[in-house]
């Protein structure tokens, strides 16, 4: 038998004065947990789970199966979602749309990035970006580039940057910035005199290098296929998830790395390390992508933030 809403009011006047909880709802959709929902949108816990149990009090059903620690959306719950996000959206877009209008953009704008875009390249464009329109909001969530996807395709996030292209055909990547790999070791006598290196000494060198989803890994990776090599091939002691980790840890002789160039010049600057050439990788570009979800409309915060990213290309 069908569920019906509880109360006398129809569905379109309960969800107009209760967008809120239409959001709360999505956010723990999206995020498959109450407690990170609740941290996405700076509730607690009890908060968010109070606001579910109204909503499955009005419609009479649950949304969500509690599995011990995990949660799954129900049938009506797959429902609510589906009818429930383009609302979201189409309120948002009206917003913003109106702000822009008249010259007031304001609102929140999320972004997901890997390491490189998030920690060289970004950072410069938000502060340009804010000193035009200070009434925005940009959160900004650091994962690696398959993170970033994944962000961007389950609607978590309104645009990516990632340093890896990968293959999904509802998201689209659009090339932003530029950089290379290059290997570093570090600055110390052994390295003195060295000024480049051959593949196959290198492999006996204690190698750090990136976690698996990272760009920088995966850029590392295509590269060696085409040499006829991989990363099993390499003395590998240990994996990081961070560019700054392997930074510190070559710094303090723990091993060598092949890395962004964006990342070490303040080091090489202080010549804390050193780039040394790889005979068989003259040169090792990589590029780095905006990701956007095809089938969401950019909102006119997405569209003005994308003219600065864009700007002087």
């Amino acid at each position: 038998m069908a569920h019906s809403p509880k109360s006398s009011a129809t569905l379109a006047e309960y969800t107009s004065m209760n967008l809120g909880l239409i959001e709360i709802f999505c956010a723990v959709y999206e995020e498959k947990s109450f407690s990170k929902a609740a941290k996405r949108l700076h509730l607690t816990q009890p908060t968010v789970s109070g606001h579910i149990k109204s909503l499955e009090e009005y419609f009479n059903t649950s949304l969500f199966d509690r599995l011990g620690r995990e949660i799954q959306p129900t049938r009506a719950g797959e429902m609510l979602y589906r009818h429930g996000r383009p609302v979201l959206e189409i309120k948002k877009a009206i917003h913003e749309h109106m702000s822009r209008f008249l010259n007031q953009l304001e609102g929140k704008l999320d972004i997901s990035a890997s390491t490189i875009p998030a920690e060289y390249l970004l950072p410069t464009i938000i502060g340009r970006f804010h000193k035009v329109y200070p009434k925005v909001e940009v959160t900004m969530t650091v994962s690696d580039s398959r993170g970033v996807t994944a962000d961007v395709a389950q609607g978590r996030v309104d645009l990516g940057f990632a340093g890896a292209r990968l293959k999904d055909g509802n998201l689209e990547f659009r090339k932003f910035a530029s950089d290379r790999l290059i290997f570093v070791v570090p600055n110390n006598k052994q390295w003195a005199a060295v000024k480049s290196i051959q593949l196959k000494d290198l492999q006996q060198l204690p190698l750090l290098i990136r976690e698996p989803g990272s760009g920088t890994r995966a850029t590392l990776e295509d590269r060696l296929a085409k040499l006829g090599t991989s990363l099993a091939d390499f003395n590998i002691v240990a994996q990081f998830g961070s560019t700054s980790a392997i930074k510190q840890a070559v710094t303090a002789d723990v091993g060598i790395s092949i890395i962004s160039n964006l990342s070490v010049q303040r080091e090489i600057h202080w010549r804390l390390i050193k780039e040394v050439r790889i005979d068989e990788l003259q040169t090792f570009e990589r590029d780095f992508f905006v990701v956007r979800n095809k089938k969401r409309t950019p909102s006119p915060t997405c569209e003005s933030f994308l003219e600065f990213v864009f700007a002087g290309k």
